[in-house]
């Protein structure tokens, strides 16, 4: 990515990134709560995910999502959606529980817990099928 693509990649990874915090909370609380309050319920559970997480999740996304443009391997929507199950996997496994309030083992108390990592995976998986799309759109138009 260069300088003038940041018109396109930066709001792609914003959408790519937002997918990737909200969409897993939607999946986990209709897991928990079902319909029950669902609006509520998952922007409150995207809400909840602290600081670092976010900061953390958004960062790693950045570099797996510039990786998966750079690389010419196969399509750009597969690339950018393993890209971002990287970056989701790496944030579990390195946010410290103290700064992962509302996520991973700040939520579960469990790393990895199998109740919800599948919830992760696929909100990581579309987050970077959103990035490839919106990037593929804004290109387009451009």
């Amino acid at each position: 990515m260069q300088l003038r693509d940041l018109k396109c990649s930066g709001p792609a990874w914003l959408f790519g990134w937002v997918t990737a915090v909200f969409l897993p909370g939607l999946l986990i609380s209709l897991q928990r709560h079902g319909l029950a309050r669902l609006p509520a319920n998952s922007w409150q559970m995207g809400d909840d995910i602290g600081p670092a997480a976010k900061l953390l999740l958004g960062a790693l996304l950045m570099l797996c999502f510039w990786l998966a443009v750079r690389a010419r391997i196969g399509p750009l929507a597969v690339r950018a959606a393993l890209g971002a199950l990287a970056a989701m996997a790496l944030t579990l496994a390195l946010i410290p529980a103290y700064y992962s309030r509302g996520f991973g083992i700040g939520l579960t108390g469990a790393r990895f817990d199998p109740a919800v990592l599948p919830w992760y995976a696929i909100g990581a998986m579309v987050a970077g099928l959103v990035f490839a799309l919106a990037l593929a759109r804004c290109r387009a138009r451009s």
